[in-house]
């Protein structure tokens, strides 16, 4: 039985990748070999396979699993889907065994030292558009450009565009282990780092990094995953319009689930 779906199979990169593991993978995935050993590579799971039937996506996993790989299936609609945070914290606020994560609009949420599964920090790129701003230039008036017998006459032309910036922040996404989507998503240039105290720092990127290690020891029973800061600017595929950061968090959070689950 078939449907409209698409299951992909996702693979953990493993420290081996020998030619004979390579082409394991291959057979089971139905795809060349070559690409296999380009996917296999980095700390991030790759996507590695597609398949119609539900079934057959389960018998990959399966036989990858006999390898010695971590791998799990997720689907086409899961990529495409639209992520939110149940909050986009401005402040922190650590006392005894809970933090209370603030918004900007009042919105808190209360965590426990024990309610959180996976910590993940990357860097994302985002456009943010700015008030639209005018701007004049010159071009031939045509109509009057004929009246003279062709001597060209210029008029001014003020047009009215929205302009956006590009900027990359690092972010910190807190995950529950029953859940794909994040609790908390604390931004880089969104946080008030007052919660610091002594150790605030004048720069953003100071203070972000010491807030990711704060975090790592209040929740000190959580996963931790930093894979998608380095060397890493989160952007939408332009082909298959998926959002490459959206994506590569998902793919983690599935990892360490599996992992976990593997584990009990």
């Amino acid at each position: 039985m078939t449907d409209n779906e698409i299951y992909h199979i996702a693979v953990m990169p493993s420290t081996e990748t020998s030619a004979g593991l390579l082409s394991q993978v291959a057979a089971i995935v139905a795809q060349p070999d070559y690409q296999i050993r380009l996917q296999l590579a980095g700390k991030v799971p790759k996507i590695v396979g597609h398949f119609r039937e539900k079934s057959a996506a389960e018998r990959a996993v399966l036989s990858l699993d006999e390898l010695g790989l971590v791998a799990f299936a997720v689907t086409e609609s899961e990529l495409r889907r639209p992520v939110s945070p149940e909050i986009i914290p401005r402040s922190i606020k650590f006392e005894g065994d809970s933090a209370t994560f603030a918004s900007q609009d009042g919105k808190t949420v209360i965590l426990n030292a024990g309610d959180i599964f996976l910590i993940v920090t990357g860097r994302r790129t985002t456009a943010i558009e700015e008030a639209a701003v005018e701007k004049s230039t010159m071009k031939v008036n045509v109509p009057a450009t004929l009246l003279t017998g062709g001597i060209p006459v210029m008029k001014r032309v003020t047009l009215k565009r929205p302009e956006s910036e590009k900027t990359t922040q690092q972010f910190v996404r807190l995950y529950r282990k029953t859940s794909d989507f994040p609790a908390i998503e604390a931004r880089q240039f969104a946080l008030d780092y007052s919660f610091l105290g002594d150790k605030m720092d004048p720069t953003a990127t100071c203070n972000i990094a010491e807030t990711v290690a704060e975090l790592r020891r209040f929740f000190m029973g959580a996963y931790f995953n930093d894979s998608l800061v380095n060397g890493f600017v989160a952007e939408t595929n332009r082909i298959t319009g998926i959002n490459i950061g959206e994506q590569s968090c998902l793919l983690l959070v599935r990892y360490y689930q599996t992992m976990a689950n593997e584990a009990v």
